[in-house]
């Protein structure tokens, strides 16, 4: 969070003010990586120590995992690959609970056409932990993968070791060492792939991709819900036009499913980006589709703090000369809040998204600068419009009282329920406040959320009073004010 203070006279208030953000994005910075070979972010995420991280790939001769961390202004602290694959590449990586980095994708071994599954785990400073691969004698891939809440986690990918050799599903559970606890296959006699995964409430699975038909080479999105223990529960495909798929799903927290990804007509040769709820027992709450005369695919997906969908994808010309980093927004309802493609003279395409602390987003893909080649693409996106928070002390706590009891006010303006609020004087804690009540639009006044009211004692002296809160995204920011109680009447002239 970006924190503005302004200490003005006595006569004044104490402002603390402090941004999130709603509606409409702008750009805060775009940073490219890459070298005389083809390389792309396919994954993207924001470390608990406030910086960025993408992986993917680098190409010169052959893939090699490619991770880079950067600071939060876009310049590379350092970059990590994968040397010890023939060939290798990340799709998705999260930080866990230990604060370290867990990485799927893919690995072949030398001189061995198969692929396997691969999962890592690194430290943040890109020493790995450990690394384990998961096939058989076909090939194996693993799309994306989540921690559960039990510290283990669940991948979703696809697997050719079958009786058909087509791909089929491929949804594994490990703990939290990498030791398979169980794994599935779902699919048909076609090209199946299981490109999304989110645990739900009951600490079970939804899973999303496409299931592949023999007519025409057409695409039905699907989606499974699994128990905790991988056994499937149900399943559902959602036929928009003939070809479509979902390529990344959450469970929101109104405990639905939203889902996203592409859809076509198939006498259409472009494609239209795809968004789909659904409760959880699969049935249709609303479906929006956007599109114009280009191609648009949506890749990724994330539910906003103000309870909003904002979906990453990327917009290209039907002669694929052209094609731009794309952002849509839409509220719980399915209606299109917001869109914009971000355009340059370029090959541009946004593989991954998350929502950064401050409310902004950030995307991750590739872009092609014609005669430099394929590069790895970040772009970082700041609200536009804000909301502040306020901390209001009375004039006198700028400097001085004759007080023993500090009486201030708080609001806090925010969208999601505060999770705590403390105060403490002198080091020491007086209040902790976690029971938060929104005011409603017709018993507010002066545009207050959540107006709160603090009584603090102070010692004669010097006090120095701290206010931290504790946001619904668990950020913390504070302030410290320092209070002088003078000894007694007797003390001024």
């Amino acid at each position: 969070m970006r924190i503005l203070t302004h200490i003005l006279t006595l006569a004044t208030l104490l402002i603390l003010s402090c941004a999130t953000s709603y509606a409409q994005y702008v750009v805060d910075w775009a940073q490219t990586f890459g070298g005389d070979g083809w390389d792309e972010a396919n994954t993207c995420l924001e470390t608990r120590d406030g910086d960025f991280m993408v992986a993917g790939y680098a190409k010169f001769q052959e893939r090699k995992l490619w991770v880079v961390k950067m600071r939060n202004d876009g310049k590379g602290r350092w970059g990590k690959t994968l040397d010890e694959y023939f060939s290798s590449g990340a799709n998705s990586m999260i930080q866990d609970a230990d604060s370290n980095i867990v990485i799927t994708g893919y690995a072949t071994r030398k001189r061995e056409y198969q692929s396997n599954l691969l999962l890592m785990k690194m430290d943040t400073t890109g020493n790995i932990l450990w690394q384990k691969t998961y096939g058989g004698e076909g090939d194996e891939e693993g799309y994306q993968v989540i921690q559960c809440r039990d510290g283990g986690y669940a991948i979703a990918g696809m697997t050719s070791s079958n009786p058909d050799i087509d791909p089929n599903w491929y949804i594994m559970k490990v703990d939290r060492n990498g030791n398979l606890l169980w794994d599935q296959q779902f699919g048909s006699s076609n090209d199946d792939r299981a490109l999304g995964i989110a645990q739900t409430y009951d600490d079970g699975f939804v899973v999303t991709g496409y299931i592949g038909s023999t007519d025409g080479g057409q695409k039905l999105m699907s989606i499974v819900k699994l128990d905790a223990d991988g056994t499937d529960e149900w399943s559902q495909w959602y036929y928009i036009n003939n070809w479509c798929a979902g390529t990344s799903i959450i469970a929101t927290r109104d405990s639905m499913i939203v889902a996203a990804g592409y859809t076509k007509a198939y006498t259409i040769t472009d494609y239209d980006a795809l968004i789909i709820k659904t409760d959880m027992n699969g049935d249709t709450l609303w479906t929006r589709t956007f599109g114009d005369e280009d191609w648009q695919e949506a890749t990724g997906l994330i539910e906003a703090f103000d309870n909003t969908f904002v979906l990453s994808g990327f917009s290209a010309s039907n002669k694929r000369d052209r094609s731009s980093f794309l952002m849509m927004k839409f509220d719980s309802r399915g209606n299109l809040m917001w869109d914009k493609a971000f355009k340059r003279k370029s090959q541009d395409y946004a593989k991954s998204i998350v929502e950064t602390r401050d409310n902004g987003i950030l995307l991750a893909g590739t872009t092609l600068s014609y005669g430099k080649g394929w590069d790895m693409a970040v772009l970082k996106m700041l609200p536009e419009e804000r909301t502040e928070l306020f901390f209001s002390f009375p004039s006198d706590s700028l400097s001085t009282t004759l007080r023993k009891t500090l009486n201030f006010e708080m609001c806090l303006n925010s969208f999601g329920v505060p999770l705590e609020v403390l105060v403490s004087v002198n080091g020491r804690v007086q209040i902790i406040d976690n029971d938060f009540q929104k005011i409603s639009a017709e018993e507010r006044k002066g545009g207050c959320d959540y107006p709160l009211a603090y009584s603090v004692n102070l010692k004669p002296g010097k006090n120095v009073i701290k206010v931290e809160v504790i946001d619904y995204k668990n950020y913390t920011f504070e302030k410290e004010i320092e209070v002088y109680r003078l000894p007694g009447y007797d003390f001024i002239r």
